[in-house]
C-alpha cells in the first residue's frame, strides 16, 4: 500500500467554510464525513476528490489547510518519511512566483496513508 493524494487545491469560500490553518489526522468514517461536509459548506469541493470512501481499516487520512490567502497560486507540499518508530510529515507551502490571481483562496492538501500503529509527527 502506497500513500496517495485524495485532493489538493484551494477553497474559495473566503474563509466561510470555518476551517482554520491546521493539520489533521482522520481515523474514522465519521471524522471523514464531517471534514467533507465542512469543506462543502460554500462550494462542493469534495465532488473533485479522487476517492470519496476510505477504508479506515487500511488507511488514515492526513489533511493540511493553510490560512486564507488574498491571492491564488499557493501550493502545499507534503513529504512522508516512515521509520519503525514514527512517521514524519513535513509540510511546506510554496508561494506564487510572479503574477497571481487576486482572489481569496485557502490552500489544502488531503492524502491517504497506510494505517500503522506508529505516531504521526507534523513538521
Amino acid at each position: 500500500m502506497e500513500p496517495f493524494i485524495i485532493a489538493e487545491g484551494n477553497l474559495y469560500g473566503n474563509g466561510d467554510e470555518g476551517i482554520p490553518k491546521q493539520q489533521l489526522i482522520i481515523e474514522t468514517e465519521a471524522e471523514w464525513h464531517a471534514l467533507k461536509e465542512q469543506m462543502d459548506r460554500v462550494n462542493h469541493v469534495s465532488e473533485q476528490f479522487t476517492l470519496k470512501d476510505i477504508n479506515f481499516k487500511t488507511y488514515q487520512v492526513i489533511a493540511v489547510f493553510e490560512n486564507v490567502k488574498t491571492t491564488g497560486g499557493y501550493h502545499i507540499n507534503i513529504d512522508l518519511e516512515t521509520t519503525k518508530t514514527q512517521r514524519t510529515v513535513t509540510v511546506t507551502t510554496k508561494a506564487p512566483e510572479g503574477m497571481a490571481t487576486t482572489v481569496m483562496t485557502q490552500p489544502f492538501k488531503i492524502m491517504a496513508i497506510p494505517r500503522m500503529e506508529t505516531p504521526i509527527i507534523f513538521q
